[in-house]
């Protein structure tokens, strides 16, 4: 007898053996609503699970790891594996999510937590909440809106945007599409006329300080990028509007990047100058005696360098260094309300996040990432009121502990 609402499967479908006998197995439990029946294949804690639901429509969606399988199923292969790429074996992407685990919550009781206040004071700034949008370019490979949609959608609730230099959209466009603060994160280039040229569009532009990317002396090994690219049926490289109008090829990237170019900087802009890369002591050190204005522990999302540290390994010996001298942001790994306090609690001043809005843009456009941002926006707040802090400056590292073992 077959419970109500699961699909009748003939003893046929079944018969034989190998993969395809596997995969029609594997589709009928999928589909069964005996994968939600409590201890029936294992604890229920692995089977109920948002996240493994796609849902059908943006209202539907309950967290970044729903909006994550939406935009998988929405995106051609090459554009998903743009998004979701590691360099090598993925084991720095990996260790900035495990990161997270390894903490613990110490939650307070008896505080008036009825409200809450998440804003933030970022060189000189002051903020909604202590989440930004990281760089990311070439958004138009994502979805048709691009850039500006991604504006639209931190414009709801007033997130700072940092605008890439690779981004298909010029910054003066993303900023005629929202009013949101934004940033312009650079990367270097030996080519000093092409470094004005962007400098003068972010100023142009409005945008309120300049994220030098310092991670990258050269590009990571994405082997799921550089398989896709050998077999793409796009007929054009993607538009980079930051690069338009340039006289000459662009160069991006600059492995003979020093100390020194930061000064350069410095004295070739009157922005505030943050970098979007340090994750040691020593180079923050060497950032706040070079009179850097801010820094964000950085490894470009797992997407360079293979078998580095995650970013929140990472962080404790930036903040410790820095000392409250600059603000000291974070990224790479964040899915949870429960991870922006844990970033926070070790010492962040403000936490930015990549992939989760991706997800929004690609899968509802700027609809898509409004309601990632305020899924987390409302994460942290939930997560503040359990640990009873009322304030961002209250959250502290008394309130996480190591995991046992």
């Amino acid at each position: 007898m077959v419970p109500a609402g699961v699909s009748q499967v003939t003893n046929a479908e079944f018969m034989g053996t190998g993969e395809a006998a596997r995969r029609r197995f594997l589709r009928f439990l999928l589909q069964s609503p005996l994968l939600a029946t409590p201890g029936l294949l294992g604890p229920a804690r692995t089977l109920a699970r948002p996240e493994f639901a796609v849902p059908g429509s943006l209202d539907e969606v309950l967290d970044v790891f729903q909006m994550q399988r939406v935009a998988q199923a929405r995106l051609d292969p090459e554009a998903w594996h743009f998004i979701v790429n590691g360099a090598d074996d993925q084991r720095t992407l990996e260790a900035n999510r495990t990161a997270y685990d390894a903490w613990q919550m110490r939650v307070r009781r008896l505080v008036d937590v009825s409200a809450i206040d998440t804003g933030v004071e970022i060189l000189g700034r002051k903020l909604a909440t202590p989440i930004l949008l990281a760089p990311a370019g070439a958004q138009q490979t994502i979805h048709v809106d691009g850039e500006p949609a991604t504006m639209r959608g931190a414009s709801e609730r007033g997130h700072l945007m940092i605008v890439s230099t690779t981004s298909s959209s010029s910054v003066g466009e993303i900023r005629a599409a929202g009013s949101s603060p934004l940033w312009f994160q650079l990367y270097p280039s030996p080519d000093l006329g092409l470094m004005r040229h962007l400098l003068a569009g972010a100023e142009a532009a409005g945008c309120l300080a300049i994220a030098v990317t310092v991670d990258s002396p050269t590009r990571g090994n994405r082997e799921g990028e550089r398989w896709f690219s050998r077999i793409s049926t796009r007929k054009a490289p993607p538009r980079m509007g930051n690069l338009e109008g340039y006289g000459g090829p662009p160069r991006i990237g600059d492995p003979a990047l020093t100390w020194d170019s930061v000064d350069w900087l410095k004295a070739n802009t009157r922005l505030p100058i943050v970098l979007k890369g340090i994750v040691t002591r020593e180079d923050a050190r060497l950032a706040v005696r070079r009179r850097v204005d801010g820094l964000i522990v950085s490894n470009h999302g797992g997407r360079q360098e293979e078998s580095g540290r995650g970013t929140l390994e990472c962080l404790p010996e930036v903040v410790a260094a820095v000392n409250g001298r600059i603000p000291v942001l974070i990224d790479g790994g964040i899915r949870r309300g429960t991870d922006i306090f844990k970033a926070l609690a070790l010492g962040a001043d403000a936490v930015c996040i990549g992939r989760p809005y991706l997800f929004g843009l690609a899968a509802y456009g700027d609809k898509g990432v409004g309601k990632v941002l305020a899924i987390l926006d409302a994460e942290l707040q939930r997560s503040m009121q359990f640990a009873g802090t009322t304030s961002v400056a209250a959250i502290k590292p008394a309130f996480l502990q190591r995991r046992p073992g």
